[in-house]
């Protein structure tokens, strides 16, 4: 028994149907033997393609008093976000930073999504969230530097006590790498879990998949994409200096 179990696990996988792609003619430019192309950047590549027709068809022949519904959407998405940088951030942010803070959530919750459509989540690759959280770690920088100054900046680190040095250091890394790996831990988690589920009811995995993905894909990927930009919005207000 204890061996079947273990050759069917051997069968299972989390990967999509794209798994990876391979490219043989950059086996000898890269130096490797099997080079390819990851499931999660075909992924990102189809989520790119798919927001920027979105965002062409909401954002073309806008009028000055909105005539059609598409129009009223498009300004509806646009003030939530500003709306929502303003009151996590302040008014001054709102006109630099609302455009990233939506293109993020847009991003993060359609790469949630994917795995409704049998496709790998991209936030399930480590190299995903950590990435995203190496931007919030950059914008955080550059805002305790742009409001305190290069001075300033050094100076945080002993406040309120010189022995708080170490402390502080290991904050500002800490939160950018516990941010990524939230989300990477989260959409990978549930992956497995769908997926073992999945493999465990075989046939009859067809009458539960709604449910499941219900909170897996839907619920899962709207908060975990809220979270994200929350605490991106958060570290960044945290690093003004100059409301110090």
């Amino acid at each position: 028994m204890i061996q079947s179990a273990a050759k069917l696990m051997a069968d299972f996988t989390i990967e999509g149907p794209l798994r990876s792609i391979p490219l043989p003619f950059l086996n000898d430019l890269l130096g490797e033997e099997n080079a390819c192309i990851a499931e999660s950047v075909v992924s990102q590549w189809i989520i790119m393609v798919v927001l920027g027709v979105l965002f062409f068809v909401l954002g073309r022949n806008l009028k000055v008093k909105p005539e059609s519904k598409r129009q009223v959407i498009a300004e509806w998405i646009v003030s939530f976000f500003d709306d929502s940088v303003e009151t996590s951030m302040g008014q001054h942010y709102r006109r630099n930073y609302a455009p990233y803070i939506g293109a993020l959530f847009c991003f993060c919750i359609l790469s949630c999504l994917m795995g409704l459509f049998g496709l790998r989540n991209p936030t399930a690759d480590v190299s995903v969230t950590g990435t995203w959280g190496l931007i919030t770690f950059a914008l955080v920088l550059f805002t305790k530097i742009r409001t305190g100054g290069v001075k300033g900046y050094l100076h945080s680190f002993i406040e309120p006590l010189p022995f708080m040095l170490p402390f502080n250091i290991i904050g500002d890394f800490a939160n950018p790498i516990s941010q990524a790996m939230r989300l990477f831990g989260n959409n990978l988690s549930g992956m497995v879990i769908g997926g073992l589920i999945y493999f465990a009811l075989g046939n009859l995995a067809i009458a539960v998949p709604a449910v499941l993905s219900l909170y897996f894909d839907l619920f899962s990927a709207v908060i975990q994409s809220y979270i994200f930009c929350t605490l991106t919005m958060s570290y960044v207000a945290m690093a003004d200096m100059s409301s110090d």
